[in-house]
């Protein structure tokens, strides 16, 4: 495989190079942002293009010249930033998910996975589970945008033989991250402590949030990338880290468990809360990911916050 990562600097994107990499696959990092150092050093496994997916003749170019055939679709605006800015966020979450599509069809790429997001899912749910044919009806730009790829993708899928697969990826758990968004405490609240700092969770203790550590979900884009065709059914997958959900406050007794010395306290943001307890009090259902190419998470809370710490050190941060 020859994938294209756009938003690959990210520590989501960084995380599959890096496996893609172990099981013998070649990588173009596409980020306005340079990558890891330790995906600096090795020109035959990994290219970096600095370029924004808004610009589409860089698209097309770039695809073309590294002849990828694969692309993961990770770069975007996030929550926060989409709320405040949804200009911005049209231009880079719908307008450059259409250009890396027409650039992928242009280009004659095989296969693109689609990072899209459980914000996907929010008003006028049904009573029950979650599961990959609720609902869609976000009430946030962010979800808004995914909805857009999501349906974008199945069109050039059917329209153009594309072969299109997507992950609704929950809230993602990661050293490094920098970005807000509405549940960056699920970082922060295990970071901030393990650098010695305090930290302000701005949610209600018992708030919960579907959750996955960064590694798996980085697993889980290459698994599904390499899973056959014929066993790709739905399409777009919801997929879980952790079931059932934990609350805010038990990721804080957690932190505290592993971190003796742990400053955390409570300090809701109303708006906040009731964005997130629109689903975080749901059940997430990824049964069709489960059932059709084998998903399953590899990481508890505890196994999280350890290998949190030791990611950390190899950062040099801890």
């Amino acid at each position: 495989m020859k994938a294209l990562i756009t938003g690959g600097s990210g520590f989501i994107g960084a995380q599959l190079a890096r496996l893609l990499a172990a099981a013998g696959h070649s990588s173009v990092i596409l980020d306005l942002q340079p990558p890891p150092p330790d995906l600096a050093g090795d020109p035959d496994t990994y290219a970096f293009v600095r370029a924004s997916v808004t610009n589409l003749p860089v698209m097309i170019d770039t695809l073309r010249a590294h002849q990828a055939d694969t692309v993961f679709h990770l770069g975007g605006m996030l929550s926060m930033p989409c709320e405040r800015d949804p200009w911005s966020a049209f231009e880079v979450n719908v307008a450059g998910t259409y250009h890396l599509m027409e650039a992928a069809r242009l280009s004659g790429v095989e296969r693109l996975v689609l990072s899209s997001s459980i914000a996907v899912y929010g008003e006028d749910l049904p009573e029950g589970p979650i599961h990959d044919h609720s609902l869609q009806r976000p009430a946030s730009m962010y979800g808004t945008s995914k909805v857009f790829g999501e349906l974008l993708g199945r069109f050039y899928a059917r329209r153009f033989g594309l072969d299109f697969r997507g992950l609704r990826i929950p809230s993602v758990v990661g050293p490094g991250s920098k970005v807000p968004h509405m549940s960056i405490y699920n970082c922060w609240a295990i970071e901030r402590p393990l650098l010695g700092q305090p930290y302000e969770i701005l949610v209600e203790p018992e708030t919960r949030c579907p959750t996955i550590y960064y590694k798996d979900a980085s697993r889980a884009l290459m698994e599904l990338a390499l899973a056959p065709v014929s066993r790709i059914k739905t399409k777009v997958y919801n997929i879980n880290g952790f079931s059932p959900a934990y609350s805010a406050a038990e990721l804080a007794e957690a932190v505290e468990e592993k971190v003796p010395g742990a400053r955390l306290e409570f300090k809701p943001d109303q708006e906040i809360t009731s964005l997130i307890q629109a689903i975080g009090s749901r059940e997430l259902d990824d049964g069709h990911a489960r059932r059709e190419w084998g998903w399953a998470p590899g990481y508890d809370l505890p196994g999280m916050i350890d290998d949190f710490r030791s990611e950390l050190a190899r950062l040099g941060q801890a």
